[in-house]
């Protein structure tokens, strides 16, 4: 999981736009595992596997629209 939050750390110390696309985790560890790590690296959201495409797409709509 380190390489994500490496990853997410990397993206957002770009220059916008790209910094700010939304980045969302999918894992199988709990949220309260990973929660800290999550903010600190940048992390919008956080979806658990194994993953149902409903809750996909509640997320994304939710961090890009539905449009």
């Amino acid at each position: 999981m380190q390489f994500g939050f490496d990853i997410s750390r990397a993206i957002r110390a770009m220059r916008p736009p790209i910094s700010n696309i939304p980045i969302i985790v999918l894992t199988t560890l709990s949220m309260k595992e990973i929660q800290s790590e999550c903010i600190e690296s940048g992390i919008n959201d956080y979806l658990a596997k194994p993953l149902k495409a409903d809750e996909l797409e509640e997320v994304l709509i939710k961090w890009i629209g539905k449009n």
